[in-house]
């Protein structure tokens, strides 16, 4: 079981308390995660598949580069700042928890984005035993990095309390459920924009769904209030009635609200506005599975259709299928 953690008050004061009760494991990460950076630009590396020969001089020269990271990570700070304030005092508060620069956390949070990759699927009406949603989700994480998962109980002096799984230091959820019953999950996508890309709205900034929406239809009406994210993403979130799909790259995003039926979705988009954007990177095992993944994700959701419960929702989780079978 992941360690928990239960945090009230202000985003300030939830902040301390969270960069305090982890510090040694934020302090650790901020570091490795400058040196992954200047790991995944050496020559034959790729996110997530860094060319470990360049590795002694990654962590002998990745301090020269810091300033570069941390110039491309305050790009993102007015963005934070229009849309979701409550996020800048929270990475406030954890710097001074964890006795680090704001920089360096805001730093670790906006390379954090990109980290959680693998499969996302949803069932609701007719396709579901009890016709309640189910959302669920896979994420190859770096074994690495699974031991500095935790969980958050987050209780806010405003907006919803809500219970989320994340990494130590990192205001951004790979899955939440808030007391509304609003649940979400999401993955990164491989996706380039065809025009020059631009500083965007980092995906932080989208999570604070979870603390002022209650319903799918809400969450649509705050994500057309924010211009889109700097990189590909894939959410699903679901009420008590229905789940939704929005798949978001710099070009535009695509919601698609199901009341009856199932979706699945690896790392590649699929509706017709942000497909046409997919790229796959060469050396990921996450591009190499992506197709029979995802085709055997959906195999299992058409099988069990009007079946789905808890326990087909662990089927499918413990069921990537293999590449090439």
């Amino acid at each position: 079981m992941f360690e928990e953690l239960t945090l009230k008050g202000s985003y300030y004061t939830m902040g301390a308390s969270y960069g305090k009760a982890f510090r040694k494991e934020i302090r650790y990460l901020s570091k490795m995660f400058y040196i992954g950076m200047t790991l995944s630009k050496k020559p034959g590396s790729a996110p997530f598949n860094p060319n470990k020969l360049y590795l002694l001089s990654a962590l002998l020269n990745y301090k020269k580069d810091k300033i570069k990271w941390q110039y491309a990570a305050q790009e993102n700070q007015k963005f934070i700042d229009l849309y979701h304030p409550d996020a800048t005092d929270f990475m406030k508060g954890i710097a001074e928890g964890a006795d680090l620069r704001y920089i360096d956390i805001l730093h670790f949070n906006v390379v954090m984005e990109n980290m959680f990759t693998c499969s996302a699927w949803g069932a609701s009406g007719t396709s579901t035993k009890t016709n309640e949603p189910f959302i669920g989700m896979n994420s190859d994480d770096e074994p690495m990095l699974q031991k500095y998962c935790k969980i958050l109980d987050i209780q806010p002096n405003k907006g919803y309390r809500f219970k989320a799984l994340t990494v130590a230091g990192w205001i951004f959820w790979a899955h939440a459920m808030n007391e509304k019953g609003l649940a979400c999950a999401l993955k990164m996508t491989f996706q380039i924009p065809q025009t020059k890309k631009q500083v965007g709205v980092p995906a932080l900034v989208l999570c604070k769904a979870l603390n002022t929406c209650s319903t799918v239809e809400e969450v649509k009406e705050f994500f057309d209030s924010v211009p889109n994210a700097a990189t590909g993403f894939l959410f699903y979130f679901a009420d008590s009635e229905k789940f939704m799909k929005v798949e978001c790259c710099p070009e535009g995003r695509d919601y698609d609200i199901v009341q009856n039926g199932t979706r699945g979705t690896t790392n590649m988009a699929q509706s017709d506005l942000v497909k046409p954007y997919n790229i796959f990177p060469s050396g990921l095992d996450q591009t190499f599975n992506a197709v029979p993944r995802q085709i055997r994700m959906n195999h299992l959701l058409e099988k069990y259709n009007g079946k789905i419960d808890w326990n087909v929702m662990h089927t499918i989780a413990s069921d990537h299928g293999v590449f090439g079978k």
